[in-house]
């Protein structure tokens, strides 16, 4: 019986957080960086979502390349992003009043570009992400969001996993539940 009243106490802490959120539809819009292997890649995301819960949600993500980046090395390869599309199911812990951690895990698949000397391929680079991050409300409607998504990329074509750093502006409205 004491286990009991200690795990739905603790329970009810985690699913009665000390900040609730008032809105549940949310857009995001900022940039972004994709580091491959030898070369970082400049892109435009753009995100939505909706929270089901005060801790849980899900979010859309499309991202959109801002141009060829030349890789690090002499060969000449210049790599550009084309497009990336994934889909998360994002957790939200408010630390602060207006601040929470984020973390998300999904599935994403994105379409990159290489050309050199004239010649041009396409990579399709699909696997599981997953991510950290913090956002931090100005107000009840705008914020801005910072994180960090590592996708596992399942093609052997590519020789590791691709790292993406995101800093966001936050916009809140809405009600579904």
């Amino acid at each position: 019986m004491n286990k009991f009243s200690m795990c739905a106490t603790a329970c009810a802490f985690v699913l009665t957080p000390a900040a609730a959120a008032q809105s549940d539809l949310y857009l995001e819009g900022g940039a972004s960086v994709y580091s491959l292997d030898d070369a970082s890649v400049n892109a435009l995301p753009m995100r939505g979502g909706v929270d089901f819960h005060t801790l849980f949600g899900a979010e859309f993500e499309a991202s959109f390349g801002l141009g060829a980046e030349e890789v690090d090395d002499s060969s000449g390869v210049e790599v550009e992003l084309e497009n990336q599309f994934a889909g998360y199911f994002v957790g939200r812990y408010p630390v602060l009043p207006r601040l929470s951690a984020v973390g998300r895990i999904g599935y994403t698949t994105g379409e990159f570009q290489t050309s050199n000397a004239g010649v041009s391929g396409d990579a399709e680079l699909d696997g599981f992400a997953f991510g950290l991050g913090g956002e931090f409300m100005i107000t009840e409607d705008f914020g801005v969001r910072g994180d960090y998504t590592r996708i596992q990329v399942e093609d052997d074509a590519a020789d590791g996993d691709v790292n993406v750093f995101a800093i966001t502006g936050v916009f809140k409205f809405g009600r579904v539940r």
